[in-house]
């Protein structure tokens, strides 16, 4: 947990989201398995300076007869290790009594490795099996949505949990169709906090603007929208607004574990919104 905030921290301190991230060639995958990263490797991932979203462990490294290049550093990713408590070696898996720890391995980016020249070739250009929907898709398909409705009167997007309805301003009222699609994710994944839904307290609850729930609640639609612009290939390009920063590093200094908790908090939010049903656990790959 500390590792994980002290990373987030530091670049919080800078003037820096690092959930904001977005990548020129697409959502974070291991090179090997082709296997999107999720959750809180999204943003750990993110906020390393590569263009090339693929990486490897220094196994998988090896294993391709390749090499890291010298002075490069590996950059940690987190996964739940599944712990067996048994004093009887035959007792099966349905009646084990099983708990999860959360352990980190390394990996490094492509950009940090040298391959054979054939490797590359053969997987950088082999057609990706993945279909990623664009924005619009995604937005279709959400699961029992909240009703969505251009209001060019109001100031900005918004989420009305009292009558479940997202309104925000027309495309043409936005600087850009990026700025327009990661607001919009920022107020579904709020809609997905609702009783009907996630039910998160951030929503269903009476919250002060400032407070460390509305914070918490913030850094969940944050990283959420920036989870959708990566899937859908936006750039996403909110302004790093200094009072939510505050707000972001008061909550994390006050409990390290909320950077790890928001981001699950805002993966579920996208699982719902896109329909998909998450896998059983974060595993080394």
């Amino acid at each position: 947990y500390n590792i994980v905030t002290d990373k987030i921290i530091e670049k919080l301190e800078n003037g820096t989201v690092p959930w904001q991230k977005t990548w020129k060639s697409g959502h974070p995958s291991n090179f090997v398995s082709n296997i999107a990263y999720r959750g809180i490797n999204t943003i750990l991932l993110g906020m390393q300076d590569f263009e090339s979203s693929y990486w490897l462990t220094f196994k998988q490294v090896n294993e391709l007869s390749g090499w890291v290049k010298k002075d490069e550093h590996s950059t940690i990713v987190v996964f739940w290790k599944p712990i067996v408590n048994s004093r009887n070696a035959s007792l099966d898996e349905t009646t084990a009594d099983v708990h999860f720890l959360l352990r980190y391995y390394n990996v490094f980016n492509l950009e940090q490795v040298e391959l054979p020249d054939e490797i590359l070739t053969k997987r950088i250009q082999a057609p990706k099996n993945e279909v990623k929907p664009n924005a619009e898709s995604i937005i279709a398909g959400y699961r029992k949505p909240p009703a969505i409705v251009i209001n060019n009167t109001i100031s900005c997007p918004r989420y009305l949990p009292r009558i479940d309805r997202v309104e925000t301003l027309s495309i043409d009222s936005f600087t850009s169709a990026d700025n327009y699609y990661a607001s919009l994710f920022h107020e579904l994944v709020h809609s997905t906090g609702s009783s009907e839904r996630l039910n998160r307290k951030g929503i269903t609850e009476p919250i002060n603007f400032g407070s460390e729930k509305y914070s918490t609640e913030e850094l969940i639609a944050e990283m959420g929208a920036s989870f959708l612009c990566s899937m859908s290939g936006i750039e996403n390009t909110i302004d790093n607004q200094a009072s939510y920063i505050e707000n972001w590093l008061r909550v994390l200094n006050n409990d390290t574990r909320m950077v790890l908790i928001a981001a699950s908090q805002a993966q579920k939010a996208v699982d719902w919104i896109v329909n998909t049903k998450p896998t059983n656990t974060e595993c080394e790959r």
